[in-house]
């Protein structure tokens, strides 16, 4: 009878055999499309036929054959075709699989191979009456990459109309541009009211998040932990570090995604950025350690090869291939989302390194295109110009940063370490320091150049007022180090060597610190009265010590990868 072969096609994807049920339904299918003894209907009838391939086409999925699972779920579709002119409803008591759910199984193989284009097109195939909520998420998603934002706010709208509590979904509204108020007000009324207050919080929080109101976005997620419960919420935490990264405010983005990493080995949301701020503070053993543990949790994942990659380009082990794995693990992650900005930004990083700034600004442009907001972006097009001297067009870079993410105290800061490298341009630069500091009196980073700046002047007791006072509420190893050199110039070696002490003390790898405290004490012990580090006002920036360059090396995937995103 036609129905015992089908229990046992259904019993065993139940089991989730998916191996053995390819391996049977592969020789079953094969009979009955040979019609093999004029018995094909006896072994499973048409309706059993259909819901065999869904079954099949699931199991190829499941193996990772997305191409041939795709071939056999419109096989299904042109099945059903069929089924629906016969009018037959079920099998037995397993439902059939609906067109729908067909095409959205089509869709999530196509989306699997990269295919975005032909996946969209299968999605809105669907009659708008009939899209569910999934099918609605997934083209806003496929909307949102090709550009097409109404199209996408109506399907988020879709989707918050029947579950007002996808939190995707609001994020993904909000960062259209929907207002935070204009938000709730649409899903209020189909809520529980006991669940609006931290529900409230939450879209308040990103849409500080997507007006670039970073500061405001950090205080709005630091209340949800005690206002409403929420301590050591990996989540919340999550955003709540991303907005301090985003605002600059890199040692408290540190402290908040230790205590994510700490509190969930694995998790795995913004530990790219977790990763790209190891790096920057060159916390070598911390930044290899994450990326061993990230790559145990999933190799699927961007955030793992993103991690491994800024661990290879900074490795002292690897020495000069350590350049070529970084790029790899970037395109490794590129290849598994190609929406992935920190993906882009650690390929330019590794490019640079090897000399090729142009392909590497060619990364930098297209991370700039993705996302007009980020600011590693244009900080990388910037070394890029200022690696080949192009002070004009790094320059015009900075001003277009200023123009697209807002006149802030990091814009400020990234215009002066421009106009810093030139003499003529030393009074204006301290002009943008002077509106950097007002804007975040918290960051650091313009605190920084402008005492490299007041050394370079030798005014060194401006210098040391502005870092007494910078250290009243931060303590950072480089802060420490400048108000030593300060203090050095000043005669005052004592206190000078005291606090490149404490520099050291807050990492022991600052070589610069370790140099400097050793001439002080040979200063000290001949009697000399000054000393004056020699100083960059790029280094601030991130610029490096000189690389030898490895564009001579061959390899056959890197020459053929480095042209292109």
């Amino acid at each position: 009878m036609p129905g015992q072969m089908f229990d046992h096609i259904r019993d065993m994807y139940q089991a989730e055999l998916y191996e053995d049920l390819k391996q049977l339904l592969c020789v079953v299918l094969s009979m009955i499309d040979g019609n093999a003894g004029g018995e094909a209907g006896e072994i499973l009838s048409l309706p059993q036929k259909y819901q065999s391939l869904i079954y099949y086409g699931e199991a190829l999925y499941q193996l990772g054959e997305y191409k041939k699972a795709e071939s056999v779920f419109m096989r299904c579709l042109l099945l059903r075709k069929t089924l629906n002119k016969s009018k037959i409803k079920s099998v037995s008591s397993t439902e059939l699989t609906l067109e729908v759910d067909v095409k959205y199984k089509i869709y999530q193989c196509l989306h699997k191979m990269k295919q975005n284009s032909e996946a969209l097109s299968v999605l809105e195939s669907i009659n708008t009456k009939k899209r569910t909520s999934r099918v609605n998420l997934a083209l806003a998603k496929l909307y949102l990459h090709e550009g097409r934002d109404r199209s996408a706010i109506t399907c988020y709208k879709e989707v918050i109309r029947e579950h007002p509590l996808a939190l995707d979904a609001l994020t993904g509204l909000l960062s259209l541009g929907m207002r935070g108020v204009d938000l709730m007000t649409y899903i209020m009324n189909s809520i529980p009211q006991v669940s609006c207050d931290w529900l409230n919080t939450w879209i308040k929080g990103h849409a500080h998040m997507a007006a670039k109101e970073y500061s405001s976005a950090i205080s709005t997620f630091r209340t949800m932990e005690p206002r409403h419960g929420l301590k050591d919420n990996v989540l919340v935490l999550s955003y709540l570090g991303e907005g301090c990264f985003h605002a600059g405010h890199f040692a408290q983005a540190l402290t908040q995604f230790r205590r994510i990493h700490t509190l969930d080995p694995l998790y795995l949301k913004n530990m790219d950025m977790f990763a790209y701020l190891l790096a920057k503070e060159k916390k070598l053993s911390d930044l290899h350690c994450l990326a061993q543990n990230l790559m145990s949790v999933s190799e699927q994942s961007v955030e793992p090869w993103v991690a491994m990659g800024y661990s290879s380009l900074h490795s002292p082990t690897l020495n000069k291939y350590k350049t070529i794995r970084a790029i790899y693990c970037a395109q490794k992650a590129y290849s598994l989302d190609n929406l992935c900005v920190q993906a882009l930004v650690l390929k330019g990083a590794g490019l640079l390194d090897m000399k090729k700034s142009q392909q590497a600004m060619q990364h930098f442009q297209e991370a700039v295109r993705m996302a007009p907001s980020r600011f590693e972006a244009y900080q990388g097009l910037i070394d890029c110009c200022m690696s080949n001297r192009k002070m004009k067009e790094a320059y015009a870079w900075a001003m277009r940063a200023c123009k697209t993410i807002g006149n802030n105290a990091r814009t400020f800061t990234l215009v002066a370490s421009v106009l810093a490298k030139d003499p003529n341009n030393i009074a204006k630069a301290k002009q943008y320091l002077n509106r950097a500091m007002t804007f975040d009196p918290n960051l650091l980073d313009p605190v920084y150049l402008m005492v490299e700046i007041l050394i370079q002047e030798q005014e060194f007791a401006k210098g040391v007022e502005l870092l007494r006072k910078m250290l009243e509420n931060h303590s950072t190893t480089r802060l420490h180090q400048q108000l030593a050199d300060c203090l050095a110039n000043m005669n005052q070696h004592q206190e000078a060597l005291d606090q490149y002490s404490i520099s050291l003390s807050l990492d022991p790898n600052n070589v610069r610190a370790r140099e400097a405290s050793e001439i002080v004490e040979k200063h000290n012990e001949m009697g000399l009265e000054s000393f004056i580090p020699d100083v960059d006002a790029e280094e601030m920036m991130n610029a490096s010590d000189g690389e030898p360059d490895y564009s001579d090396m061959e390899s056959t995937w890197s020459e053929t990868e480095y042209s292109q995103p």
